[in-house]
């Protein structure tokens, strides 16, 4: 499955407790459906903190601020990066469509180019900004792309009960966009959400592990204020990203439909 389960108010993964399954559900799809089908906060704003540390050692760090609003059959977002200087005013413009058949539109602006350039299919599991995401993580799964295995029932990790699942896309689409073999999903019995996934990597042969932590609730939904992704190649950590939402709040009344546009990505949040 892709990783966000991130675009962002998906990256903040909320989730408010409505149809749920039983705790005793053995199908993965209904858990799937779940996960991806919860309730989002709407006309968020956030600010976050993206560190990249390569696999030397060597830390760099990013401020980012992010607004998203929810349409009609997907979901609208705008990520630009304050700083540092060099990467100041660059930003992402995804238009994500609950749909999985329907091509999700995504454009970079580089301010150094003066001009946002569309972000292709064949491109969208790059990674994204340097970091261990790619484009593709930025947008949300049809669970109708995947076929799921359920591996088990009940893992305990870190006090979390959760279910373990096996997703493996099944569409040409959703192999091609994503670069993933398949993945495992350790999903929270408690709060429905991902606690942590592990992703097989077709390029280069490299696995790739996130865990979402700090759980807040912000408006009344469950929301993962800490990702860390971590990319290896056979025992060698190559790289590790850890965002951290510093600042998040729903329901912004300046947050409308007019801020996600190619002009407004060029100008920035």
């Amino acid at each position: 499955m892709r990783l966000l389960l991130l675009a962002l108010a998906a990256l903040s993964l909320p989730f408010a407790a409505s149809a749920r399954v039983p705790d005793d559900e053995a199908d993965p799809r209904k858990i799937m459906e779940e996960v991806e089908g919860r309730a989002k906060g709407d006309r968020s704003r956030a600010q976050m903190t993206m560190i990249l540390t390569d696999g030397g050692g060597r830390e760099r760090r990013r401020v980012v601020r992010s607004a998203s609003m929810l349409f009609k059959g997907g979901q609208r977002q705008l990520m630009s990066f304050d700083s540092p200087l060099d990467i100041k005013g660059t930003g992402l413009l995804t238009i994500d469509h609950d749909d999985g058949d329907k091509d999700d539109d995504q454009w970079l602006y580089l301010p150094s180019l003066h001009k946002s350039t569309r972000i292709s299919s064949g491109e969208k599991s790059g990674a994204f900004m340097g970091s261990d995401f790619t484009y593709a993580d930025m947008t949300r799964a049809d669970p109708a792309q995947y076929e799921y295995t359920l591996l088990s029932g009940e893992v305990v990790e870190e006090g979390e009960t959760c279910w373990l699942i096996e997703a493996r896309p099944k569409t040409a689409r959703a192999k091609k966009e994503t670069g993933y073999l398949k993945s495992h999903i350790w999903v929270s019995k408690a709060k429905r959400l991902p606690y942590q996934m592990k992703m097989w990597v077709k390029r280069g042969k490299k696995l790739k592990y996130v865990t979402l932590r700090d759980f807040k609730q912000v408006g009344g939904l469950w929301v993962a204020h800490t990702l860390t992704a971590r990319t290896l190649k056979g025992e060698r950590v190559q790289s590790t990203t850890v965002l951290r939402f510093d600042q998040l709040s729903y329901d912004n009344a300046d947050v409308d439909e007019a801020l996600f546009s190619q002009a407004a990505l060029e100008k920035g949040l």
